[in-house]
């Protein structure tokens, strides 16, 4: 045997032991999570324009129906007014997100034995998280041990962006569950409790609005009828945005199983119940983008 086929014979098997001292590292299931967990953040990104869509069209759609003199423009202006602080928490709702997608394209690189890009702008992420608050409530929806967690994990995937790339910084990564769990349960509960709260208040506005519409329908029928079925197309595509969250939920807790079974059984890539998650896992993404693309 030459010294080129020793040494193609050899390579995998030093690299398995290098990796994990005597275990093979099972990056083709490190690249099916990660894949999946990107698409999960690309997914959430509607929900955050959706919840300051839910609040202005709630009040535009209330003052065009019910106001005696509507103004467009004056309306525009006041709702903008009234939902600027939804808008301050997508913002930063939208960093959380991007540093999930900063986590997985980081563990496709290394898997792929590629250097990390790495985007600087969570640096003020900390202070950002701590202002957002659940709705309808003063309680935050960060408490200090999941900023520090998140923060961790941020300040971690710096270090890597100017290292060289080692498969087994995989491993470094997955350790920062208790981070991953605290981001994604974060944008679950946005998702659950403000921007589907909005979407509640968008359908109890449409019932007053129904109403209004029946009496408006005994002098002007007309006009009442077709207002009544711009309502009904909105309903529905409320009804659809709801079935959105319930896709984006069910993704989430797949996908935290998901990261539980790699952690646990990254060297064994024959492991079958490893397999059937991560199936189970890209089944629910995969449900998650024909509802957002209904929804968005």
């Amino acid at each position: 045997m030459n010294r080129l086929s020793l040494a193609a014979t050899l390579k995998p098997a030093l690299l398995c032991g290098s990796l994990l001292l005597g275990g093979c590292a099972n990056l083709t299931a490190v690249n099916s999570y990660a894949s999946d967990t990107h698409r999960l953040t690309t997914a959430f990104e509607p929900m955050l324009a959706g919840s300051s869509h839910s609040c202005t069209a709630k009040y535009l759609r209330k003052k065009a129906i019910t106001a005696r003199d509507f103004d467009a423009a004056a309306a525009e202006k006041a709702a903008a007014t009234l939902c600027g602080p939804i808008e301050a928490d997508n913002k930063v709702m939208t960093e959380l997100n991007g540093l999930l997608g900063q986590y997985a394209d980081t563990l496709t690189a290394l898997a792929d034995e590629q250097l990390p890009s790495y985007k600087g702008e969570f640096g003020g992420l900390k202070d950002s998280l701590a202002t957002v608050k659940r709705k309808g409530s003063d309680e935050p929806l960060f408490d200090d041990g999941k900023l520090s967690a998140i923060t961790g994990l941020a300040a971690h995937l710096s270090r890597i962006a100017t290292q060289r790339a080692q498969r087994a910084a995989i491993r470094d990564l997955l350790d920062h569950e208790v981070a991953v769990l605290a981001i994604t349960n974060a944008l679950n509960d946005y998702a659950q409790h403000n921007y589907r709260g909005w979407q509640k208040d968008e359908q109890r506005e449409l019932v007053l609005l129904r109403e209004a519409l029946d009496n408006a329908g005994k002098t002007e029928p007309l006009a009442a009828n077709y207002l009544k079925t711009q309502l009904l197309a909105e309903e529905k595509q409320i009804a659809a945005r709801e079935q959105a969250v319930e896709a984006f939920s069910a993704s989430i807790r797949e996908m935290q199983q998901a990261h539980a079974l790699i952690k646990q059984k990254y060297d064994q890539p024959d492991d079958k119940a490893l397999a059937a998650q991560l199936k189970q896992f890209a089944l629910a993404i995969a449900k998650l983008d024909r509802q957002a693309k209904a929804a968005f």
